[in-house]
């Protein structure tokens, strides 16, 4: 059945509001599993509109006349819950639904007050909804799906303790919905305890990059890196570039130097408050500023069109951290560049990149 014969008239016409003509495969593939009540495993990179795959389906559920929350969505950093939320709101603008965004960094008493005004959807990290459900502000005693989206990031954030919590206070009847960029042992076990014969639909191969992006590398020893990053950049020309970085530390070091040599750039990283944390983002989608250096922790969620450039100043400590670092580039069949700085004496990690992901990484040559 096509896509849009699925859906409400008032729905067609807010997704063609917000400029959505044609659904993406991991939002045809799931439509009517989620609308028919079937627990999911949705296999999809970043960029591929898994938010609108979950969204749509439990915003033409809701009882939009009843109060109490219905659906819970559990992401792992504030920014993608934010990111999540505006993407309810955005698809929910011709119902009198309410959708309200739970998470650390942001004082309870602003959430607490969100709450008691009534949400029927809450998008939340997994410290705060169960530090709110203890609280017994949240109750879910009306929650028919979860969401558990970035679901690999969660396990890697240490979240699955806070997790299986949350879960023994939904006692109801529930459809829960798992999204994750990558499949491993990790991930299987949280479907099986939280799952109900769950149906797996994948859009592209599991744990592989984006086939859209140019992978490449360049051997850099740790003081050629910083000149490495502008030459690249500078070689490049991008719209938007994003730098990753294993540590906070160097996040910091890195944006001092490349302002240093000439090249204005922002930083985003774990000791920054929300509101700084909000304000470079907005520059960077703005293009105000054009470089962004970050850790993978402060970098997810970000979901910014016009990235065309990624540089990974340090190889990541996580193989599925690659996938997720390409995820940002090369979006939505757009093409994508991807650069990983290696050190002499580390160059067989390229080789182990290429055997994990059945990718090739071509040697970019040396500094101009």
């Amino acid at each position: 059945m096509k896509y849009y014969e699925l859906l409400s008239e008032e729905m067609k016409k807010t997704l063609k509001g917000a400029g959505f003509t044609t659904p993406m495969p991991i939002q045809e593939k799931t439509l009517q599993l989620i609308l028919s009540g079937w627990d999911i495993i949705g296999l999809a990179q970043t960029g591929t509109g898994k938010t609108a795959a979950f969204a749509v389906p439990i915003i033409e559920e809701a009882r939009r006349e009843e109060p109490g929350i219905q659906a819970l969505v559990i992401c792992p950093t504030r920014e993608l819950a934010l990111q999540i939320t505006g993407v309810f709101r955005q698809l929910s603008a011709h119902t009198k639904l309410r959708t309200v965004s739970v998470y650390g960094g942001q004082s309870v008493n602003v959430q607490l007050k969100a709450l008691r005004a009534g949400a029927q959807i809450v998008v939340g990290t997994p410290g705060r909804v169960l530090d709110l459900i203890r609280r017994g502000a949240l109750k879910l005693s009306h929650v028919n799906t979860v969401v558990l989206d970035e679901a690999d990031e969660m396990l890697n954030f240490g979240f699955l303790p806070d997790i299986r919590a949350i879960f023994s206070h939904i006692k109801g009847e529930h459809q829960t919905l798992l999204f994750s960029a990558t499949m491993n042992q990790a991930v299987l076990g949280i479907t099986r305890q939280f799952q109900d014969d769950p149906v797996r639909i994948e859009v592209s191969p599991s744990n592989e990059p984006i086939q859209t992006v140019k992978h490449s590398y360049f051997t850099a020893s740790g003081r050629q890196k910083p000149h490495a990053v502008k030459y690249l950049i500078n070689q490049s020309n991008p719209r938007l570039a994003l730098v990753f970085c294993n540590t906070k530390r160097c996040v910091k070091m890195l944006q001092r130097e490349l302002e240093y040599q000439g090249l204005p750039a922002s930083c985003l990283h774990g000791d920054m408050t929300q509101s700084q944390r909000d304000r470079i983002m907005d520059m960077f989608r703005k293009g105000r500023t054009t470089v962004l250096v970050a850790t993978d922790v402060a970098a997810r969620g970000i979901d910014v069109k016009d990235i065309d450039l990624v540089i990974n100043y340090d190889v990541p400590d996580k193989m599925e951290y690659y996938v997720h670092r390409i995820g940002r580039t090369g979006r939505a069949g757009c093409a994508g560049r991807a650069c990983t700085l290696v050190s002499p004496q580390d160059i067989g990690l390229i080789s182990d990149i290429e055997r994990r992901f059945r990718i090739r990484l071509t040697e970019e040559k040396a500094l101009g």
